[in-house]
């Protein structure tokens, strides 16, 4: 599972910073910004009470576990995706390079163009 909402969303939100789900218009803001925390805290309470049904609860990585267990309040269980790793393994022994390996989805808060800038 991937959280629909994460506390680094509520965080941004609550100190005001500018981000891809903060618009400028929001955060430069104080009264739009209490109203969008407002907003998230609502969600935030109906998605808890969500995920408190579930009887099992699985996520993909431990970036997302701790936030399913932060706002569930449940605890959940990491199952990483099959990855065959004997390519990784004998690229170890090759000369050194610089090159990103960014697997997952495009998403906003990957900061993609960043890790290119990186290079």
């Amino acid at each position: 599972h991937y959280p629909t909402i994460s506390t680094d969303m509520l965080s941004r939100v609550y100190e005001r910073r500018p981000a891809y789900n903060n618009d400028e218009l929001v955060s430069g803001s104080v009264v739009n910004s209490r109203l969008k925390y407002a907003y998230y805290v609502v969600f935030c309470a109906a998605y808890r009470v969500a995920g408190r049904f579930a009887q099992v609860v699985m996520v993909n990585s431990n970036w997302t576990r701790g936030h399913i267990e932060a706002l569930w309040g449940t605890s959940a269980r990491v199952v990483f995706p099959p990855c065959d790793t004997r390519e990784f393994s004998q690229a170890a022994t090759e000369p050194k390079r610089r090159v990103i390996v960014s697997l997952g989805q495009f998403r906003p808060e990957k900061d993609h163009r960043l890790q290119i800038q990186a290079l």
